[in-house]
């Protein structure tokens, strides 16, 4: 775990704001696999206390590795890819909770960044149609 002290990764928020935050961001962006993995999170928090610790640790101070290694529980971030789509889901629910983490702990407007990720995402959907 990271030093508490070094306020470069240090969670500005409380655990339940920092959760509500995430999830917030999460279905703002349709990043549902990430929304997936965090509730199987905070429900292996409610039932082992071990785990709960972790989690708390590593929402308040935890770097992407930390999370890595938190959602290990879930399944391999480092499996290999599936032949249908998609290809990588552990790997992309993890990376879309440590991104909208990294958000909050920057403690950016996250309506802002939510409504430019989903500008650029259905703009560039709207530039695949037209193609």
């Amino acid at each position: 775990m990271n030093n508490p002290d070094d306020v470069r990764y240090n969670n500005p928020y409380p655990v339940q704001e920092s959760l509500a935050k995430l999830r917030f961001y999460l279905k703002a962006t349709l990043q549902n696999d990430g929304l997936e993995l965090l509730e199987k999170a905070v429900t292996k928090a409610d039932e082992d206390s071990q785990f709960a610790r972790d989690f708390e640790n590593t929402i308040l101070f935890g770097s992407t590795l930390e999370y890595r290694e938190l959602f290990s529980h879930f399944g391999n971030y480092w499996e290999s890819p599936r032949s249908t789509f998609p290809f990588y889901p552990h790997t992309d629910a993890v990376n879309a909770v440590d991104s909208a983490m990294h958000k909050v702990k920057l403690g950016l407007v996250l309506e802002e960044v939510a409504a430019e990720y989903n500008w650029l995402h259905n703009h560039n959907s709207d530039r695949a149609e037209m193609a």
